[in-house]
């Protein structure tokens, strides 16, 4: 029994790091009364917890509060109450916005329903990685076996490659390079949180550089033989998560290097990109020609498109100013359950000002080097919203 309770009390992920595990800290509070967006928001700040140990090298000092509650703060202070009735607010702008003629919100849809197919095969490798048979790869990709080309889903050393499939899908003419992201955000964040290195004409994350060229390497000529034997179809590279990071590499070498030389003349490549990471910067403003070429399409408040060195260690820097603003538990509770009374409102302006004024400049922000539309869940539909350059870097940059 004695053995059983300490086992439990270690099995907290959080409670060695934060100070009060997610468990005694639910136990203060009293989960019924949790606000309901608290409780929605609860992955994203496990999310972002695991991202903040992993950096913490670069911030040792303690912190005077709970991490866990700091990081609810910094949530609530990047967000707005839900409004009464959001569904007839939510189609009364986007009747306006129609009305005003939004031509880049009606191009983004075109692309969002173009690109489906390939935000499908994005997902569907995660299943399809896991089969033993060609057939069943093919099953779960929603093609036939012999469209399958080629797939790899094994480590042949210590030099990890990312998984992938290169197949053919004849309803739009494509040749489709499929990268498979990582299983979890414990891989992902291990992965993100990587030096960077040069490339093309700026920098790019390190990690993704290598897995982009490890693949490449394995599929460059099969690649090559069927845009030849497939005449007029085009490339397209995708993934989701990490892989959408690694495809996004793999497009711009492409695009801009004759490292591999497999298009043929008159064919391009463009990118799919679901939830990737920021993977590259340079100076000025992005190639049109990415821009044109490369489709990122970003889910809500994932973490993963906005995950960088250089966002993370912003992050560090806001919840150190919210964690200096010495606020008692009482008062940070009447912050994240969003109490009306005057104090608790008072306090909740304190944490946006200090939030907002926070700058970091000891590492870059790498961006997402394409078009990037949002897309947000709302009233059981879909809204997609394409981004300005903005709105991007703002994505990229802070994480919410």
């Amino acid at each position: 029994m004695g053995s059983s309770a300490s086992t439990e009390r270690q099995t907290d992920p959080t409670s060695s790091v934060t100070g009060v595990g997610v468990g005694a800290l639910v136990q203060q509070i009293g989960m019924a009364m949790i606000p309901v967006h608290f409780k929605q928001s609860y992955e994203s700040i496990m999310q972002i917890v695991e991202t903040v140990m992993k950096l913490r090298q670069f911030d040792e000092a303690p912190y005077n509060n709970n991490s866990i509650m700091l990081i609810a703060l910094l949530r609530n202070a990047q967000m707005e109450p839900e409004a009464a009735e959001p569904c007839l607010q939510l189609q009364a702008v986007r009747d306006l916005s129609g009305a005003a003629g939004c031509e880049a919100d009606l191009r983004a849809e075109e692309r969002f329903e173009r690109d489906r197919v390939f935000g499908r095969y994005a997902t569907s490798i995660f299943r399809a990685s896991w089969n033993m048979t060609a057939a069943g790869q093919a099953s779960c990709m929603g093609v036939e076996e012999e469209d399958v080309l080629f797939s790899w889903f094994s480590d042949d050393s210590d030099k990890h490659c990312p998984k992938f499939m290169v197949l053919l899908d004849h309803d739009t003419a494509s040749v489709v390079l499929v990268i498979r992201g990582t299983f979890s955000f414990k891989d992902a964040l291990m992965d993100v949180v990587c030096e960077e290195a040069e490339f093309l004409d700026g920098f790019a994350h390190k990690g993704f550089i290598d897995g982009s060229r490890k693949v490449m390497d394995k599929c460059s000529n099969v690649i090559e033989k069927a845009l030849i034997d497939n005449f007029g179809y085009q490339l397209v590279v995708c993934g989701h998560s990490m892989g959408g990071s690694v495809a996004a590499m793999i497009t711009l070498e492409l695009l801009r290097s004759t490292r591999y030389p497999v298009l043929p003349p008159g064919i391009t490549a463009r990118c799919v990109a679901l939830g990737s990471a920021p993977v590259y910067r340079t100076e000025g403003d992005l190639s049109q020609q990415y821009l044109e070429r490369v489709d990122v399409y970003v889910n809500e408040k994932d973490v993963v498109p906005r995950l960088s060195l250089g966002s993370v260690a912003k992050l560090l820097a806001m919840l150190r100013e919210v964690d200096g603003l010495g606020l008692s538990f009482d008062e940070q509770l009447g912050v994240v359950m969003w109490r009306e009374e005057d104090a608790a409102v008072m306090n909740r302006e304190r944490v946006r000002r200090a939030v907002k004024g926070v700058r970091q400049d000891r590492f870059c922000y790498l961006q997402h080097p394409g078009q990037v539309t949002r897309l947000t869940n709302k009233c059981g539909s879909v809204e997609v919203r394409g981004e300005g350059m903005e709105g991007a870097r703002d994505i990229a940059e802070n994480m919410e």
